[in-house]
């Protein structure tokens, strides 16, 4: 909230683990925990046990908190995952840490040493709570972090200026510094605890509550725990937020407005509904949570989640609509392509939730093309048609998308195979799967092609452009399909001619050589009931091996269903789920080789030397779920994220490769 703390959130950072080359050779502190980077506590002194340590309650209005229940262990987790030895890994949190305590304490303290008082195995608070005694909009922000000592921690700072009692057990760290900070006596595992605050009020409001209530409870299950809470600031700022966004509409016309009715009169609409429903999710929302969860074995387990406390929001609607149709994944998730680096399915919704949406933004766009004088009104209604939705109500869908191996050539490359060979690099392939009858689908390949080539639009674009740059002009059609996908199957096409190979720098091409670059659309009909659609760059041979491949009753050894590295996504109860994977970055860059080449910077270089060299290829998934629970008045959304070693470990690889390329 305030820029003076940002630098002590940098601590969340130090989660994912640091570069080794950035690594500062220390010293650790004397360590008899279990947990590697663990500093030893000292036991309480006879002035450090006479202070109050009996709990307070939760300040008032809290809107935030933060827990990171143990650093050490969470970062030891890390890097057992990682593959990262523990040395360089804590030697460089260690070194992170002091830069921090350097900004929020005093430079002038003896910030090495009062590094070495941390205790990483002792919980990390944050708590933001918003100001009860002001008339003015305003929040007090505090952090805390364990000390192993309250004496060393004193004799730490002392340098940096007189260290001064606010209160019992209590001590503010003089010097100047972007905080205010103290060191106070705290319950829990640790007898002290640092305090950071971007002001004194900030820190004796709060310092309390973050030393002797925070550090004795139970923590979240979850090893760092983020919750934001909507309904304190709703209760306070309520009022004044509806009165704000009463102005949008007006703000809207007077900003926005181009002189023409119906461009106006959408941004107005527009204006208006985006204004109640920052008012109605306002009202609904109740807590926002992010969770992260480490361990050596599983890896990483992450989610975030939504809680609605009523239901008059779009947002809120959506959340709790019909969640009893969660469930395994549908059949046609199983038909994906085996090769696809990520694939995700969803339950489908009723159109009807998003017609407003669409019906103003199909008003907006023929508004804009009026104002500009730009085509008929009949080509206006054409492109408006464009936003009709174009399926019905619950269809289940998936989504995949990969890349393209690009095939390998005897001898030379000819300039257009280079072509080719750039756009499948690049552009890889994407399939969608729809269980609906293919007519709606269908139709909108046929508008898109229609409107692209009215004659209304296509006549000033070419004027404008002139006679040599309309040659490039992309040219947009749609015909029958290839003839192994059916009948009833359409291929939209679109293509840019005869550019100058030269101008692409593609190697071993002349003045005289010109390439083509094509994309390709591709619809196929399966049965009465489901439809694919295929895009991808060059010759339209690979979309069609895949679509035949998903195809009903084409054999599962050509799908995910053949896959054994899934099971996770046979089991659960979902809205929506699938996986990704760093798959398609390692092969763009292995692609950027080529185009790179020996003279590019040592750093890009050392970067597709680690990508492409990584142990499991960014192959392995990375899953993600999102679920539906609570009740439809006040519904709960969450999506989680589960990412296996595997996936840590080609972390890791570019972590120490990269580290290493650095150093040198």
């Amino acid at each position: 909230m305030r820029t003076s703390l940002l630098p002590a959130f940098a601590l969340l950072a130090l989660a994912c683990g640091p570069s080794p080359a950035t690594v500062e050779p220390t010293k650790t502190p004397a360590d008899t925990s279990k947990e590697k980077g663990a500093a030893q506590v000292a036991a309480p002194t006879p002035a450090e046990t006479a202070y109050d340590l009996s709990p307070v309650p939760e300040p008032e209005d809290v809107v935030a908190f933060f827990g990171w229940k143990n650093p050490a262990a969470t970062l030891n987790a890390f890097g057992s995952c990682a593959a990262i030895p523990p040395e360089p890994l804590m030697g460089g949190v260690e070194g992170e840490l002091r830069k921090v305590l350097r900004d929020v304490v005093s430079s002038n303290a003896d910030v090495r040493g009062l590094a070495a008082a941390v205790s990483l195995d002792a919980p990390v608070f944050a708590v933001a709570s918003l100001e009860t005694q002001s008339k003015r909009a305003g929040a007090f922000v505090a952090f805390s972090l364990g000390l192993t000592s309250l004496e060393k921690a004193k004799m730490a700072v002392e340098g940096a200026g007189p260290v001064t009692e606010l209160g019992p057990g209590m001590f503010r760290i003089g010097g100047r510094s972007s905080a205010t900070c103290v060191i106070a006596a705290s319950a829990g595992a640790t007898p002290a605890r640092l305090v950071c605050g971007p002001k004194e009020k900030d820190v004796t409001t709060l310092a309390p509550y973050l030393t002797r209530t925070l550090p004795a409870k139970a923590g979240a299950a979850s090893d760092m725990h983020l919750e934001v809470r909507f309904a304190p600031a709703e209760a306070r700022y309520g009022s004044l937020l509806r009165t704000q966004v009463q102005g949008l509409p007006v703000i809207a016309q007077a900003e926005l407005a181009i002189g023409e009715p119906k461009f106006d009169r959408a941004i107005v609409d527009a204006a208006t509904g985006l204004a109640d429903e920052v008012v109605a999710f306002a009202q609904d929302a109740d807590k926002l949570t992010f969770d992260v969860a480490m361990d050596p074995a599983t890896c990483l387990r992450g989610s975030v989640a939504l809680s609605m406390r009523g239901k008059n929001s779009w947002v809120s609607g959506l959340m709790g609509e019909r969640p009893e149709r969660a469930g395994p994944p549908p059949a046609i998730f199983w038909r994906a392509p085996k090769d696809s680096a990520s694939v995700l399915y969803g339950r489908g919704t009723d159109p009807k939730r998003f017609q407003p949406i669409l019906r103003t933004a199909r008003l907006l766009a023929e508004g804009i093309l009026a104002k500009l004088n730009i085509g008929s009104e009949a080509d206006h209604r054409a492109v408006g048609e464009l936003f009709d939705w174009p399926m019905g109500k619950d269809v289940e869908t998936v989504s995949a998308s990969g890349r393209i191996e690009v095939p390998e050539v005897k001898g030379k490359r000819t300039p257009q195979q280079e072509a080719d060979a750039m756009v499948n690099g690049w552009i890889g392939w994407g399939l969608a799967g729809y269980e609906e009858g293919s007519a709606n689908l269908g139709k909108q390949l046929r508008k898109i092609a229609d409107v692209y080539n009215r004659k209304g639009f296509q006549d000033p674009l070419r004027k404008e452009l002139g006679p040599e740059l309309a040659k490039a002009i992309p040219k947009v059609k749609v015909g029958p399909g290839p003839a192994a996908l059916g009948s009833d199957s359409l291929d939209l096409s679109i293509r840019i001619e005869n550019v100058p190979a030269a101008l692409l720098e593609i190697k071993g091409a002349t003045q005289k050589d010109l390439v083509t670059f094509e994309v390709h659309v591709l619809l196929m009909t399966d049965g009465k009931s489901r439809t694919w659609i295929a895009v991808g760059g060059g010759k339209p041979d690979g979309l069609v091996k895949r679509l035949l491949a998903v195809k009903t009753g084409a054999p599962d050894a050509g799908t995910i269903a053949s896959r054994t590295d899934l099971e996770p996504l046979r089991r659960g109860t979902f809205m929506g789920a699938g996986f990704l994977s760093m798959g398609p970055l390692v092969k763009s860059l292995d692609r950027m080789k080529e185009v790179f080449g020996p003279r590019e910077d040592a750093r890009i270089q050392q970067l597709m030397r680690a990508v492409t060299t990584l142990p499991h290829q960014g192959d392995t998934p990375i899953f993600i779920t999102s679920s539906s629970t609570g009740t439809v008045d006040a519904p709960r959304g969450e999506v989680t994220v589960t990412a296996s070693k595997a996936t840590f470990e080609d972390i890791g690889w570019l972590i120490k490769t990269l580290g290493t390329g650095a150093r040198r």
